[in-house]
């Protein structure tokens, strides 16, 4: 494949890594030889302190399954689980990221939401195309772009569904905007879907 793009995810590391360079030289104040003013606010004006707001729930891998893992997030004694794959490029770069998630009953017919980040450089009006083996190919289109990466939302039938289970691998299709004559061609692994799918399900379905 052409290098049509670059590794995803590349500027979030990059933005992520500049405040914390930042941080490891503090600079010193000059001194100015001046003495230091004292505080002359009343004891009872004194400002009180405040309670630490909660931090947001932190990822994790809670179990890999040949090539998808299931990751989950921990709040309020509840977790929420998806199955994630990077999908790389013939230089085994990271050019795209495929979340599936076990949808609830009541979204019936409905049973899976599945997110595909995609490079900026992607030609959104061109959509996204997925084929399971050999079957014919379904288009998608795009949700919205962050800085980061272009997504597309969709979700899956229960036939869907069963074709991704049975399936051995997916092809995935974008057009990149610097060559819209051209196709960049991503293969999904599907060896662990149905495990990390499972995974997933089984802990939404023990937590209703």
């Amino acid at each position: 494949m052409r290098e049509f793009f670059g590794p995803l995810g590349l500027a979030m590391l990059t933005a992520l890594a500049a405040p914390a360079l930042a941080q490891d030289a503090p600079v010193q104040p000059e001194s100015s030889g001046t003495p230091a003013q004292v505080d002359s606010t009343p004891a009872e004006q004194l400002p009180m302190g405040q309670a630490e707001a909660p931090k947001a729930p932190q990822a994790f891998v809670k179990e890999t399954y040949k090539d998808w893992r299931v990751v989950c997030v921990r709040a309020d004694e509840r977790e929420s689980c998806n199955m994630q794959q990077l999908l790389r490029d013939a230089d085994n770069n990271a050019v795209a990221q495929v979340s599936v998630a076990p949808m609830p009953p009541a979204a019936a017919p409905r049973v899976a939401a599945v997110e595909v980040a995609t490079p900026l450089e992607t030609l959104l009006s061109e959509d996204l195309l997925v084929q399971i083996d050999t079957s014919q190919a379904k288009r998608y289109r795009f949700s919205f772009c962050t800085p980061q990466a272009c997504v597309a939302r969709f979700a899956l039938s229960a036939e869907d569904l069963a074709a991704f289970k049975g399936g051995k691998e997916a092809k995935v299709v974008i057009v990149p905007l610097v060559a819209p004559d051209q196709k960049a061609n991503i293969t999904m692994s599907l060896a662990g879907f149905t495990a990390a799918f499972d995974d997933a399900l089984s802990t939404m379905s023990g937590q209703n």
